[in-house]
């Protein structure tokens, strides 16, 4: 794993004009017409304590014309308006009744709900799910895991990317092992210093 994360680091302002290209490497399938070159087919797992910067990530990829489902732990209207996502599903993960709102232990429902999204927008999606650690809490790390194995082999065969934004500290280094294993990793600080700069990302309404 740490092979893979220095080679994905060291594409990142790979030439003083070339945009940075997110987890990408030689051999690599055809990447999404959209900025950091994102791979489909693929989860990827943003490693990092600013939840902030997947939604970023996942604002100006929608912002680029791409599909989007929003699963937050936060409370959807706010996402709404901090990332300009108005025509973005957002659901929420959370005990509290309501029209799309799910507990963190209903990973049935939450797979459904992501495997429909997907096979709604073959030529394309990207889904975030924020709430990784909360999910773990309530239902233990191996169903956790069972859940996230699940939905990256899902998504091998098919155009979509989903981005599981996670806290390295809330996990048992074993089991955060585990997860980098499992999906291609991402680094935060990376992450955000690309989002930042304008000679890369010409920012449409990220603020």
């Amino acid at each position: 794993m740490r092979a893979e994360n220095e080679n994905d680091r060291s594409m990142l302002g790979k030439t003083e004009n070339d945009p940075p290209m997110l987890g990408k490497t030689e051999n690599d399938r055809p990447m999404l017409g959209k900025p950091f070159g994102l791979e489909e087919g693929t989860c990827y797992l943003v490693r990092g304590k600013q939840a902030e910067t997947s939604y970023l990530l996942f604002q100006a990829i929608v912002e680029q014309g791409t599909p989007g489902l929003c699963i937050t732990t936060m409370y959807p209207e706010k996402v709404r308006s901090r990332y300009s996502l108005a025509s973005v599903p957002v659901w929420w993960i959370s005990f509290v009744p309501g029209d799309r709102h799910y507990a963190p232990n209903a990973i049935g429902i939450l797979a459904k709900v992501i495997e429909g999204f997907v096979d709604e927008n073959p030529a394309g999606c990207v889904v975030l799910l924020d709430g990784v650690e909360s999910i773990m809490n309530n239902i233990g790390f191996d169903k956790d895991m069972l859940f996230v194995e699940h939905m990256n082999e899902y998504v091998m065969s098919r155009k979509a990317i989903i981005l599981f934004t996670v806290d390295p500290e809330c996990f048992k280094l074993s089991e955060f092992a585990r997860l980098e294993r499992s999906l291609k990793s991402i680094d935060e600080p990376q992450l955000r210093q690309t989002l930042d700069n304008p000679e890369h990302y010409p920012r449409t309404g990220i603020r």
